[in-house]
């Protein structure tokens, strides 16, 4: 599992971005193929920082930044049942909702972001992400979100 952000509309001054993800299958033969890939932009809000796993069922997980215009950059995650359709994500979740956007010179987000599976039951995603209480430079904050899929 592999993701990136892209831009996916929009100026250089006004751009959304999304989060372009691929499942990369190694086959028997030992080259590897890309099993699907889409891009994950459901409407005008950016997303970027995304974090991808893939839990013991096949269920796939991705967690990222979200914001825009009008809304605080926030902590969200989407993901897929393995028996969804290939290259599709459902409806996202808020984890944490931010409160304030950066400011001053500070040109950097989300160093500490990171999903992973809890190794004592591969199914519960943990997911970490920087967001802001309040409007300001370097007075960030970090959100730790559990989460798991049905059936695992």
């Amino acid at each position: 599992m592999v993701n990136h952000s892209v831009k996916v509309s929009g100026t250089k001054r006004s751009q959304v971005v999304g989060i372009r993800w691929y499942q990369i299958r190694n086959l028997t033969s030992g080259t590897p193929t890309v099993q699907q890939q889409a891009t994950y932009s459901p409407d005008s809000t950016s997303r970027w920082m995304g974090s991808i796993a893939m839990d013991k069922a096949g269920n796939i997980a991705l967690g990222y930044s979200a914001s825009s215009g009008s809304k605080y950059p926030s902590v969200y995650y989407t993901g897929r049942l393995a028996s969804d359709p290939l290259g599709t994500l459902q409806s996202e979740g808020l984890l944490k909702a931010g409160s304030g956007s950066q400011s001053g010179s500070l040109h950097r987000w989300g160093d500490y972001s990171a999903l992973a599976l809890d190794p004592s039951n591969d199914c519960t995603f943990y997911y970490t992400n920087e967001y802001l209480k309040a409007s300001g430079s370097f007075n960030w904050s970090t959100w730790i979100g559990s989460f798991s899929f049905p059936g695992c």
